[in-house]
């Protein structure tokens, strides 16, 4: 078998994912343990050729490691967890800080069982140079780590496993104390090198400058602003911020550079020195370790004249990793490393070979310019289309620009990061003689570079023409492309071509077909086709209805002025979950918590129709401003009107009367008066029935109870949205009596108002109806299956309902 490193990594992988996705308990992986070696045995006795039936055996054992090794690191707990939610001392060692305001900071300690944990820390904080590598002991709230809320989106937990993290450790700053006894002399000397530097550093930047500097040299993004960082990102060369096999190539090649062609084991002995050196300064974040590992590799053959295999060597890094830390691959930045590489390790040979060929056909005189040019950026383009797909699936653009953008962004940090490398030293010397002097002399050069690389940043970023969102591509998609990127770039389906085994091409094709359908089938978890989910937008409602026939209507969309609920939270999770416009959206009321995360989100992408109260026609103009929506596109609702979205599915809106325009003058100018008015909207959904209540009161309450005193029945709803997040003020008996919900439904966030009031949450529960709020469950995700509805929240409560 060529390249068996190669075949040990897919199938090991491929036990990993299993066991994420499908087995996830041990029981079921006892089960499929025992068909492993049940088939193992068969594979055997039926004796196949001795290679065909050894592969398949030996690929059923890895990928069973694979799973076990998954699951016992699922299973690993931090002796902590007995205690959420109490506050406990703990101990360790501080190995990395992150200070993101002059009142909230971070750092990352290591316990004494060799575990891992984050302490995240309210309070002023001393400088990282001061606690790194030095013991603490710190008072404080233990918690687990947040999964994720909302259907597609970050699941901060599992992130946080991938570094080895399980709790997390919430405490003011005077309840943390340091020892300078034994403490680590690697780390505290690691981090007065890097913070003192960057201390220097500092004084002779601008800020903008400086936060990009941080980030190139150590991947450090704390320091760039949310506008400029985005920019980088939609022009898709935000890799230069996250220090990656990019950013450790260009400082080995440097190095190579500095000491000339020659070799020796000296070289190569300080060039490992070096690499670990700038590892341990990057916080050895996954892309820097898989360059450094290949890089190590590459030294190893020359030293020990074995041949190099580009495509092996990925494979054998990426595989040493996740021996240990399975969680690895779960990593964002493992993901797109490893799959950058195995891109060009794959497809960049089969690029050159096509130039050889095209090189010999042309003439002398268009040699240089038809192939050697295409010959230096050809990695560049291999990169740029293998990682499309990934990058719209995890990040939801598509980026034009970065086809482009790449070719001078990298050819200036080929510059920069040795620039920035030969600036630490010479930053010792500030403001000492000549040294000092070259040292403000670089750091000017360093800061054009960089003003350099901004202007281009700015010059391509143009929304809609150099990149645009897109939809995350479903599971079948991405595995497909990539099988067949692989495959048909390989030396196997070249050598399979020329020997004319079309047969075994098309059985070869047939397998990855079945295998990206069954993938979509078993592991398509992203509830993407869901009908109704109470989104999870903090303070605030939001519900989203997606019907059969491909519509998208949301009711509410949260909002908050201190965050971008509309684009954070809303535009992410309907991208994730293949939405790409909304045909309707409903506001309630204009209150930022209902209203301001639609109006954000109309900025992002396309709301056809914004349906409000009839009163708001004297705030149209405001409106209009705020979504950048037209005057036809707003639709004026009142008690009485009725829209008819598909078969079996509507909308009818019990709720204000329609009044004088002298009445909707005054209710405008009464933030009370606004909430009681809130559309109360009821959504039949083929048989099932919920009431919306905006942010009704019990002043409210009751003119509806009026409105309705001879057909109560009217109000009558499977499900009640619990007005105003569950306030005391809200949802009295009769009006609860009325609607007679089963299910009652709390949107409601951390907040400082009380909400949900436990009067509210008992009330209900002697009246037995089932409670779901979004501070607890995460989103509310309803699937109709039949006659009945299943009934899941993201923080893994479920049942059904009829």
């Amino acid at each position: 078998m060529r390249r068996p490193i190669v075949f040990i990594f897919l199938s090991y992988v491929f036990g990993i994912v299993i066991q994420h996705f499908i087995l996830q308990d041990g029981f079921s992986l006892i089960i499929f343990a025992s068909l492993i070696v049940a088939v193992s045995i068969i594979v055997r006795l039926l004796k196949f050729k001795i290679n065909q039936s050894s592969i398949a055996v030996l690929f059923l054992l890895i990928n069973l490691f694979g799973c076990l090794s998954y699951y016992v690191a699922e299973n690993s707990q931090d002796p902590l967890v007995e205690d959420i939610g109490k506050h406990c001392y703990v101990e360790g060692r501080v190995i990395t800080v992150q200070i993101k305001d002059k009142e909230y900071w971070q750092m990352l300690i290591t316990s004494e069982n060799g575990g891992k944990r984050l302490i995240q820390v309210k309070g002023s904080s001393i400088k990282p140079q001061d606690m790194i590598g030095k013991r603490t002991r710190v008072l404080g709230e233990v918690l687990l780590p947040n999964e994720s809320r909302n259907p597609g989106l970050f699941n901060y937990r599992l992130y946080l496993k991938t570094i080895g993290v399980r709790i997390i450790i919430k405490a003011n700053a005077e309840n943390i104390v340091f020892y300078c006894e034994n403490k680590s002399i690697l780390f505290s000397n690691i981090a007065a090198m890097k913070y003192g530097f960057l201390n220097r550093l500092e004084k002779v930047m601008e800020p903008e400058t400086f936060g990009i500097m941080t980030g190139m040299l150590f991947g450090d993004r704390s320091l760039i602003g949310d506008n400029t960082y985005s920019m980088f990102q939609r022009n898709g060369i935000a890799h230069i911020l996250s220090v990656s096999g990019i950013h450790v190539g260009i400082i080995y090649m440097f190095i190579s550079r500095l000491f000339g062609s020659r070799k020796t084991k000296s070289f190569y002995l300080l060039s490992v020195v070096f690499l670990i050196l700038y590892a341990a300064l990057a916080e050895f974040s996954p892309s820097v370790v898989r360059a450094v590992i290949m890089i190590f590799i590459y030294i190893f053959s020359k030293i020990s004249y074995h041949r190099y295999d580009f495509m092996s060597c990925t494979a054998f890094g990426a595989f040493v990793m996740l021996i240990f830390n399975p969680f690895y691959l779960f990593h964002i930045g493992f993901q797109l490393s490893y799959l950058a590489v195995f891109c060009l390790a794959s497809a960049l040979p089969w690029v050159n070979r096509k130039l050889d060929i095209l090189n010999q056909k042309s003439n002398s005189n268009v040699k240089d310019i038809l192939i050697e040019g295409p010959r230096y950026i050809a990695p560049l383009l291999v990169i740029q289309i293998g990682m499309a797909p990934l990058t719209a699936y995890m990040f939801n653009y598509f980026s034009i620009a970065s086809f482009f953008i790449n070719i001078p962004v990298i050819a200036i940090s080929g510059i920069l990061i040795p620039l920035g490398v030969a600036l630490m030293p010479l930053s010792f010397f500030e403001g000492v003689g000549p040294v000092g002097l070259m040292f403000g002399v670089l750091a000017e050069l360093a800061e054009l570079l960089i003003n350099g690389m901004t202007w281009l940043n700015e010059l391509f970023y143009l929304p809609g023409l150099g990149f645009f969102n897109v939809t995350s591509p479903y599971i079948f998609f991405m595995l497909l492309f990539y099988g067949f990127f692989f495959y048909l770039s390989s030396e196997l389906f070249r050598i399979q071509y020329q020997r004319k085994k079309y047969k075994v091409i098309a059985l070869i094709c047939a397998v990855f077909i079945i295998i990206s359908f069954l993938a979509l089938a078993m592991i398509g978890t992203e509830h993407h086709k869901a009908e109704l989910v109470f989104v999870d937008v903090g303070q605030g409602d939001c519900l989203h209805i997606r019907t059969p026939g491909g519509k998208n209507i949301l009711i509410d969309g949260g909002g908050s002025p201190n965050n971008a609920v509309g684009e954070k939270i809303l535009l992410p999770y309907l991208l994730k979950n293949h939405v790409s416009s909304i045909d309707l959206a409903v506001v309630t009321h204009l209150h930022d918590d209902h209203y301001l995360g639609i109006a954000e989100l109309s900025n992002k992408m396309e709301i056809r129709k914004l349906g409000i109260y009839e009163a708001y026609r004297h705030k149209e103009h405001l409106i209009m401003d705020d979504t950048g929506l037209k005057k036809q596109d707003l639709l004026y609702l009142k008690k009485g009107d009725r829209i008819e979205i598909e078969k079996g599915i509507r909308l009818d809106v019990l709720y204000p009367e329609k009044k004088s325009d002298e009445m909707y003058q005054k209710f405008l100018l009464d933030e009370h008066d606004e909430n009681n008015n809130s559309l109360l909207i009821k959504l039949y959904y083929h048989g099932l029935s919920v009431l919306l209540t905006g942010d009704i009161g019990l002043e409210g309450e009751q003119k509806i109870m009026n409105l309705y005193r001879e057909n109560e029945s009217s109000l009558n709803a499977d499900i009640l949205k619990v007005a105003h997040h569950g306030s005391r003020y809200s949802t009295g008996d009769r009006f609860l009596d009325a609607v007679n919900p089963n299910i009652v439904v709390f949107q409601v966030g951390k907040n400082n108002f009380g909400h949900p009031h436990p009067a509210i949450i008992d009330k209900c529960l002697k009246k037995d109806i089932i409670v779901y709020r979004n501070d607890q469950d995460g989103a509310i995700i309803l699937q109709e299956e039949g006659e009945k509805w299943q009934i899941e929240t993201m923080l893994r409560k479920s049942m059904r309902i009829k």
